[in-house]
């Protein structure tokens, strides 16, 4: 019984009236409770939903038929049938040359006049219209229709297996004159279980204070009546709150803190010219990373222009061919300009880097770096991407060295994947010497790697510089950081479109 008496003094005000009206019918709609508590359908909805929760109802959903006013029929039912507005105008002996000014338009005025007329209401003869007994009788009484009308203003529909025989005459009138239509809804039908009918026993009369305020404390009137009690472990409807994409939210605070650490960021394009994207990076061009099994080349146009870049163009293909100013030997081969024309998509950020070292508004010192969509033929898993993010970056400096470089990544990774465990591995890119790989542990997947790093080669910075200063530079797959960040395990659900992935996103 005490526990019958603490869910009684939980329920708020709606709740009781609700599980009140249930219990005298054990089966009722939603619209009937509406109707029998006086409150609005949300109102309801809440309490069923505590209610249910707590099994003293059980909810069922059917489909019923309900009517609804149209466009036309909200108007009326705001102003006036065309009917009344044609008896009072009779009523008080207006002409039949100025009845039709009483009329918005003349199908009006006309429905007006078939509608008395169907109900032998009055009397058009040559020189007059009036009306007869029948029609003076609706001077003082409503007729069915408005009856049946007027009660929309309590509500939007009305079930029509709950409409006595005269509301269902007057709905089928209405629907023939385009003032009414009928409406399939699913409806919910509560019932009420036996733990709520005793609960419903359990219920002692008397306000509650669901609520202490000043006013009740200085009047002391606390002090005769009882306490609402609350439920804390109630399931409260679910808020599908706005919130920006997850992954999207992590790239911006990458970019924050990167311009925190004075960093300015880079853009450009995602067609590129072979020329950035290899040439330019000291990247042979008989490397076979130039295959067609790791760039997406362009069709049509084939090639791209390279009349702006001849300069850098002559000094690139000389470190090439014989070393250039950078005083090496070079790759010792044919350097082909044709190729360097070809346009392809973006295969990694340090593109990027290359158009940066030939900007007139580059700064040494400077620290430059991009958040950078590329593309590459890769075979799709949980940690390959055929189109992916890199965060690309370069610090120019005189003082720049291996160590910071290191410390700089260390520190990147650990902020943004969380990851306990990091580790260097020597690697071999063509544009960086000495050059390593970033890899951190994740719990599912192991050692995974995030990115490459290095500092550039003579060969690239001597071209496009026209001068030798130390530049480190790195390029690290976002997507893998982010798969840590954000507790994935599978890289491809970064971007997914399932709305209960999105929904139940980690927030970071």
């Amino acid at each position: 019984m005490a526990n019958l008496a603490k869910l009684a003094d939980s329920l708020q005000d709606n709740d009781i009236y609700f599980l009140k009206a249930l219990k005298k019918r054990r089966l009722a709609s939603n619209l009937e409770l509406q109707a029998d508590t006086k409150l609005d359908q949300s109102a309801v909805a809440r309490s069923a939903l505590w209610l249910e929760n707590k099994g003293l109802i059980e909810v069922k959903e059917t489909k019923i038929n309900v009517a609804i006013l149209t466009k036309l029929g909200k108007r009326y039912l705001d102003e006036k049938l065309p009917e009344r507005t044609l008896i009072e105008a009779l009523a008080v002996g207006v002409t039949a040359d100025k009845l039709i000014a009483k009329f918005m338009d003349a199908r009006e005025f006309n429905a007006a006049i078939g509608y008395l007329r169907q109900k032998n209401a009055i009397i058009i003869s040559k020189d007059k219209t009036e009306l007869n007994e029948v029609g003076l009788s609706y001077k003082n009484k409503k007729t069915i229709e408005e009856n049946f009308i007027e009660k929309f203003h309590s509500t939007d529909d009305f079930a029509i297996g709950e409409l006595p025989p005269e509301d269902r005459e007057a709905l089928g009138r209405l629907k023939k004159r385009g003032l009414a239509t009928e409406e399939v809804r699913t409806a919910r039908v509560f019932t009420i279980t036996d733990l709520g009918a005793r609960v419903g026993d359990a219920i002692t009369p008397g306000e509650k204070i669901g609520q202490l305020t000043p006013e009740i404390i200085k009047s002391c009137e606390w002090e005769t009546k009882k306490f609402r009690r609350f439920d804390v472990e109630v399931r409260v409807p679910e808020l599908l709150i706005g919130k920006k994409q997850a992954y999207v939210k992590f790239l911006g605070e990458v970019r924050d803190e990167l311009v925190a650490l004075g960093f300015e960021e880079i853009t450009g394009p995602l067609v590129e010219l072979s020329f950035f994207n290899n040439d330019a990076l000291y990247m042979p061009q008989d490397h076979p990373a130039r295959g067609i099994h790791d760039i997406y080349s362009v069709k049509e146009p084939k090639y791209g222009s390279l009349e702006n870049y001849k300069h850098f163009l002559k000094e690139v293909k000389a470190a090439h061919e014989t070393g250039g100013k950078a005083g090496s030997t070079g790759w010792q081969y044919q350097f082909n300009e044709k190729e360097a024309a070809r346009l392809i998509l973006r295969t990694q950020g340090t593109a990027l880097s290359a158009r940066t070292m030939i900007s007139k508004n580059l700064k040494v010192p400077g620290a430059y770096f991009a958040v950078a969509r590329v593309f590459r033929p890769e075979k799709l898993d949980a940690t390959h991407l055929v189109e992916f993010n890199q965060t690309e970056g370069i610090v120019l400096d005189e003082n720049a060295n291996m160590k910071k470089l290191l410390g700089l990544l260390k520190d990147f990774a650990i902020k943004f994947t969380g990851a306990e465990k990091i580790k260097f591995v020597p690697a071999y890119f063509p544009f960086t010497e000495p050059s390593v790989e970033l890899y951190a542990k994740h719990p599912q997947l192991g050692w995974v790697e995030l990115g490459g790093a290095g500092i550039f080669r003579s060969e690239v910075v001597a071209p496009l510089l026209g001068r030798d200063v130390s530049v480190i530079a790195w390029g690290i797959g976002i997507d893998r950081i982010g798969m840590f960040r954000l507790g994935l395990s599978d890289v491809r659900d970064l971007f997914s479109r399932n709305l209960n992935t999105l929904r139940n996103a980690k927030v970071v």
